[in-house]
């Protein structure tokens, strides 16, 4: 959406365009801050990105005056995206910005006061103009939507797309993503995306742009930075603590969003993030070297067959067996988040008779737990033990339950069931730890 007629003559007639620093002028007081594109709300309300880091929106009916004012002179580069100094310099790593949706692709509609997916490609580098100083982009839209509402067609969607830039000779790829089931998303482009060849960074944002609070453009910034480094993995960028200090690379396998609300919300689970992105200095630094190195001259393979018949499980207590048997029903394989080290509650002889049934007919059971953090172990109490000789597999691997969903169905969409139960249990990207560090890992950090 652009501005109106009305909008636009009054700020040609100061030279201002989206980009710009500015002086707006109301009937009450002075504002100044960055001139931002149309919110999609209403193109007859001006939005400002304030100096505290604030948006507003200001109806044209109440300017007084437009006053363009000029950047500092260390933040002038050559080159622009009409009116967005320096976000394209000759010599710098060249960078795709795939915006699939989310709040880091929300904004507010100063219509309604409500934050929705709207935000455009310019409008993205508008509104973070350091992007300049890292790489050259290209940026589109491949999709708009809300990452509760993903299905693996939307993997299938995204990996195609991130396919066909990395065939343009990127140096990079950033997928903006809502961040509830990012880790479901990063999942699946990490086992569709085969000997990959450049970075592939998904990032979001838990809090819209137009909050002072905002974490979207730090993680948006170190995440183009982690765009241009040698790690050729699939990785999720995010904060890295509340403040605003550096960013996380958490491997696209091992990442699960463990708060609602804070920036700091992600965390690499049973490991280590592959690096940290420093804010201020946008200085990379390698937390472990187990990663694969870029090598554009590595083709990377599209491997996108997914099958939507699986189930993922929760078990809970006095859970029924028609429970279980509701998300059985139609699959080829289900992945259950047991108790504990691995458990489900089989002296209940209906919901063994269920597992066993389903085994028999050649469907795949695998084991997670729910804790997380540890591996599953099925040899030390009986009931493990039991699970395993009725046919239910994962024994000692470390996978997330969601991951784990993931795997099992991307592997049914590429390979026979057989080999598919073969390959559950193979580490193919870092989705199984050689062995588990026995720390508290959710603060292992403060190592650093």
């Amino acid at each position: 959406m652009s501005y109106s007629d009305a909008v636009k003559n009054k700020m040609e007639d100061s030279g201002a365009e989206p980009g710009d620093r500015v002086e707006i002028t109301t009937k009450d007081r002075k504002h100044v801050g960055v001139l931002m594109p149309a919110s999609g709300g209403s193109e007859d309300v001006v939005v400002l990105k304030l100096d505290g880091g604030y948006n507003i929106g200001i109806d044209i009916n109440g300017i007084v005056g437009v006053k363009r004012l000029p950047w500092k002179e260390e933040e002038l580069q050559d080159g622009a995206v009409e009116g967005v100094p320096g976000t394209e310099v000759e010599g710098m790593p060249e960078v795709s910005v795939l915006m699939a949706g989310g709040t880091i692709a929300s904004r507010v509609d100063y219509r309604t006061g409500a934050v929705k997916a709207s935000v455009g490609e310019e409008e993205l580098i508008g509104s973070n103009p350091e992007l300049a100083e890292v790489a050259s982009l290209e940026t589109r839209v491949i999709m708009n939507t809300l990452s509760e509402n993903m299905s693996s067609s939307d993997w299938v969607k995204i990996a195609g797309e991130v396919k066909k830039e990395i065939d343009k000779g990127k140096d990079g790829v950033v997928v903006a993503h809502g961040t509830d089931t990012m880790g479901y998303s990063s999942a699946a482009l990490s086992f569709m995306l085969e000997d990959l060849s450049v970075p592939v960074v998904l990032v979001g944002s838990q809090r819209s742009s137009d909050r002072g609070s905002s974490d979207s453009n730090q993680n948006l910034v170190c995440a183009v930075r982690a765009a241009t480094s040698d790690i050729a993995e699939v990785m999720v960028c995010m904060h890295g603590t509340t403040s605003d200090n550096f960013c996380y690379l958490h491997s696209g396998t091992k990442v699960r969003k463990m708060h609602t609300s804070r920036r700091d919300a992600f965390r690499t689970v049973n490991g280590r993030p592959y690096a940290k992105v420093d804010w201020e200095t946008r200085e990379l630094e390698t937390v472990r070297e187990d990663y694969r190195r870029k090598d554009e001259d590595r083709e990377t393979k599209l491997r996108d067959g997914f099958c939507k018949d699986v189930a993922l499980v929760k078990v809970y207590p006095g859970m029924d067996h028609s429970a279980l048997e509701s998300h059985l029903e139609g699959t080829k394989g289900v992945v259950i988040e047991g108790t504990g080290l691995g458990h489900v509650p089989i002296k209940n002889e209906e919901i063994r008779n269920v597992l066993e049934e389903y085994i028999d007919r050649d469907n795949i059971v695998f084991m997670t737990s729910q804790c997380l953090y540890g591996r599953v172990n099925m040899n030390v109490y009986e009931t493990g033990v039991d699970l395993v000789d009725i046919g239910v597999i994962g024994n000692l691997h470390d996978m997330l339950p969601e991951t784990a969903y993931v795997k099992l169905g991307w592997l049914l969409g590429n390979y026979d069931k057989e080999e598919a139960r073969e390959l559950m249990l193979e580490n193919m990207r870092g989705e199984i730890s050689e062995r588990t560090e026995h720390k508290d890992l959710v603060k292992w950090e403060d190592e650093f």
